[in-house]
């Protein structure tokens, strides 16, 4: 009966003893980790907290059907974890609707995430004016600075009031009067349109606006729609326009969907790391590479939708554009979550976008 009992008080202590250990050694980690998570910056120890599938969504910017908050779209939402909303016409009604929208989700993607959305809109002015009760003075139309200044003031003041923080404008392409864009673009040379858009920047940032600058390299000498058709150039366009208004500082710079045969004989500018990083050889600064809208007709057709999301993100763009005219938002998200998996695109290259998306989003926060 002694010999039992000396066991059981045995096994009792040894027990205890591996628990203390367990206990010390937990403790032990836990004391690591905190004090490597003290040594990491707000922007990594946000990252950190995210899933990977949410990494994956802030690298998108979706569309959506829809003018109230539903529980469909809430669902999307909460699935997706997007980076940001694309705003258009089927989306907005009046001020009161619109306010009410952005607010609603803005406070579901911060339970999600704890990131604001990118809350973008095509406010070109003229032909391209999402919203009609705000500025809207056509690019043509602005002939001096002061006047491009003004208009970029007045316009991002209204947005900002609407609780939209991301213009996608202006437009900088270099137009002939046959081109598909023409009506869009500012219809001046280069030195003008760099000149006019730069000052159309400043008054944009300076009501608190985040300005992506399109489409570069430009979608000029291209007669057609090339959203229903692959275009191709030989040359790559001027670029000097671009180049200018970095000295206005745009958050972001829109990258087009054409080949320019120059440069990639064979995949679209947003597809190819030779565009890419000729975009980033050119264009100094400090930017987030987006992409123009990836859920064309012209892309479906000569590309498989894996390859749609897959390439721009290798290529070194950080945001995807995916408005779901064409294919849902859903099966776009979950074809880059997949090439993540399986290994194709490394959590590395997430985490390097997501990060920077990080970091402005900084600024959104109050």
């Amino acid at each position: 009966m002694r010999k039992v009992l000396k066991i059981v008080l045995l096994l009792t202590i040894f027990i205890l003893a591996v628990s203390f250990v367990i206990y010390e050694s937990s403790f032990k980690i836990q004391e690591i980790d905190g004090l490597a998570n003290s040594f990491l910056g707000e922007d990594e120890r946000k990252l950190s907290q995210l899933t990977l599938e949410q990494k994956i969504g802030q690298l998108f910017i979706i569309g959506f059907e829809g003018k109230v908050l539903n529980s469909e779209i809430e669902n999307l939402i909460k699935e997706l974890h997007p980076g940001g909303v694309l705003l258009l016409k089927r989306n907005i009604k009046d001020e009161e609707q619109l306010k009410e929208l952005i607010s609603s989700l803005q406070k579901i993607a911060l339970e999600d995430t704890g990131l604001p959305l990118f809350i973008a809109v095509d406010q070109e002015g003229g032909l391209i004016s999402r919203i009609e009760w705000i500025e809207k003075t056509s690019q043509s139309e602005i002939e001096a600075i002061d006047q491009a200044y003004l208009v970029g003031q007045n316009r991002g003041k209204e947005l900002g009031e609407l609780g939209i923080n991301l213009n996608l404008a202006p437009l900088l392409d270099i137009t002939k009067a046959t081109d598909f864009i023409f009506e869009r673009s500012f219809q001046k040379d280069s030195k003008t349109t760099g000149d006019l858009a730069k000052a159309l920047i400043q008054g944009q940032k300076e009501a608190g606006i985040f300005v992506a600058v399109k489409h570069f390299p430009g979608y000029g000498d291209i007669p057609f729609n090339p959203e229903e058709k692959l275009a191709a150039l030989e040359k790559i366009p001027e670029i000097s326009q671009f180049q200018k208004t970095t000295e206005a500082f745009p958050e972001m710079i829109m990258a087009s969907n054409v080949i320019y045969e120059e440069l990639d004989e064979n995949l679209p500018f947003s597809f190819s790391e030779k565009g890419i990083q000729f975009l980033k050889n050119n264009i100094k600064g400090n930017y987030l590479i987006i992409s123009d809208d990836l859920s064309q007709n012209s892309l479906l057709a000569a590309f498989s939708l894996r390859e749609i999301v897959t390439l721009p993100i290798r290529a070194g763009v950080d945001i995807l554009i995916f408005s779901g005219w064409r294919v849902s938002v859903t099966e776009g998200v979950f074809a880059l979550r997949e090439a993540v998996e399986n290994g194709e695109i490394s959590e590395k290259r997430i985490n390097q976008s997501v990060l920077k998306i990080i970091k402005l989003k900084q600024n959104l926060i109050e």
